[in-house]
């Protein structure tokens, strides 16, 4: 078994969820930022690094669909000031509007959200593109990429690693998180298993919350090989420039447990 600590000053990704899915934190943004810290601001960085390695000229726009609490948006928006985020729960939205006002923050389904503009940069962090369970839902979020690139527009997607469950991969079958913050105090125990015909990974989370009842969660992700997300980002009109496992955008075999994807729209 695998034991994380999460303390106030760790760092760990975000993610955002399809609404049918039951997850405490997202439908509790209040502690999500504190179960999920990032105080050294690591996933927008790594994003900018994607923007200097990939475009001409710094982005003038940024779509991040699954934008969550809207903090990477926060940060990137210091040098892009239209900044638009999307997430599918109205809890996520309501809790992003209040802490960042000056961003554009929308509730909308991914699978279906359409803004009739485009942007030079579209993001989707987190994992947030593995909510797309089924082929067709897979194809709804790639023409919606489509929809909002012009010629040359940044995608940058960042998901779990599906090699990484491939036997002797770093995958481990139960875990349990532990939160430290002066007001919110709490443990998980976390038990993932596949749903192999759907390529699917399912996980199951208890909660032991100080001064409440445990709570349960639930949550489904479609995984990706690399050469699959290759194939269908192509479908779409996306070419894949950049696969990384880490942020700092080294090369490496893929090994690691993240895969974080650069592709550039060719129409």
């Amino acid at each position: 078994m695998a034991i994380f600590r999460f303390n106030v000053d760790g760092t760990v990704g975000k993610t955002t969820m399809d609404p049918s899915v039951r997850n405490f934190l997202y439908r509790n943004p209040q502690y999500y930022e504190i179960v999920y810290p990032e105080p050294n601001e690591d996933t927008p960085k790594m994003c900018q690094r994607m923007f200097a390695r990939y475009l001409l000229t710094p982005p003038s726009s940024i779509l991040d669909l699954g934008c969550g609490t809207g903090r990477d948006l926060d940060v990137l928006s210091r040098s892009c000031q239209d900044c638009w985020g999307v997430d599918a729960l109205t809890e996520m939205i309501d809790f992003a509007r209040k802490e960042r006002p000056h961003l554009r923050l929308s509730v909308g389904d991914m699978r279906s959200i359409r803004l009739n503009r485009t942007f030079d940069v579209i993001l989707c962090m987190g994992s947030a593109f593995m909510y797309a369970l089924t082929n067709e839902d897979v194809e709804s979020v790639l023409r919606t990429f489509a929809v909002h690139a012009h010629e040359g527009t940044l995608l940058v997607v960042d998901i779990n690693n599906a090699a990484t469950y491939l036997p002797g991969g770093s995958f481990e079958r139960t875990a349990r998180v532990e939160v430290s913050h002066a007001g919110f105090t709490a443990s998980a125990d976390v038990v993932q298993d596949f749903d192999r015909r759907g390529q699917l990974l399912v996980r199951h989370r208890t909660w032991s919350i100080t001064g409440q009842t445990p709570v349960k969660d639930y949550c489904k992700y479609r995984l990706f090989f690399p050469a699959e997300l290759e194939q269908l980002l192509g479908k779409f009109g996306y070419r894949v420039v950049g696969m990384f496992d880490n942020m700092e955008l080294e090369g490496s075999d893929l090994a690691g447990p993240r895969l974080y994807v650069a592709s550039v729209s060719q129409t």
